[in-house]
């Protein structure tokens, strides 16, 4: 027995298989294109419709995504030669308690993480810097660093600003077209049952429908019994 695609398939194959089915019943002609066109009909349109925003939404998010990518890297490289420069500024110590207070754990505390929380954590970082927390740290020297961390951190917010509603786009339409995978999938299950009811046969129905059949489990081993002869 031929089986339709499961709906756990990849989105892009539920859509193919919906399409296939649909052109070969308006090839068919008759009952066969009027059954199809009924249920799948309207869900391929969408789905057609989706997949252009989709298309659209992923070039015009690209540049911003990749220029958020290479400040955010840019940023990360600045975090982590900001902490050797503190560390060596105050001497390279072994143990201290308030360069450890700079750097909880440190800098991936503000370098790791969601990139669109990341210019506030540096900005925290500067502001820390700025306060003089470190008594070996030199105010002006301090200052400097805090400013280049500042300059990085609006850099990085003002892509993060420009590249959200973007990536936001691009995830709204992809959500969109697994929801109308979702719909092809169980569009084409309940085509399948309502030709079967009107009589055709299982072949009839996969040479229009793609037969997706089930794989098949490897055969489970039965461990051999600690000192049993080797089967013949």
């Amino acid at each position: 027995m031929g089986e339709t695609i499961r709906k756990d398939a990849a989105v892009d194959d539920i859509i193919a298989d919906g399409n296939t089915t649909l052109n070969r019943a308006r090839a068919r002609g008759g009952d066969w294109q009027t059954g199809a066109e009924l249920r799948l009909g309207v869900v391929l349109g969408l789905a057609a419709m989706i997949d252009a925003r989709l298309v659209a939404a992923k070039a015009a998010a690209a540049p911003a995504l990749a220029a958020l990518e290479v400040s955010n890297q840019s940023a990360d490289d600045l975090l982590g030669r900001t902490s050797d420069e503190v560390w060596n500024d105050i001497g390279r110590p072994a143990n201290d308690v308030t360069y450890d207070l700079l750097f909880p754990g440190g800098f991936a505390y503000y370098a790791a993480g969601d990139v669109h929380g990341q210019p506030d954590r540096m900005d925290m970082l500067a502001e820390l810097l700025r306060s003089g927390i470190h008594p070996r740290l030199p105010a002006e020297r301090a200052a400097a660093l805090a400013a280049e961390v500042s300059a990085s951190s609006a850099s990085l917010r003002a892509l993060v600003a420009t590249a959200e509603p973007l990536r936001a786009r691009v995830e709204l339409a992809t959500k969109m077209k697994t929801a109308v995978a979702h719909a092809t999938q169980l569009a084409l299950a309940g085509l399948k049952r309502a030709w079967k009811a009107d009589g055709k046969s299982e072949a009839d129905i996969h040479a229009v429908i793609p037969d997706r059949p089930k794989a098949k489990r490897a055969a489970a081993t039965t461990p051999a019994t600690p000192g049993a002869p080797p089967s013949p």
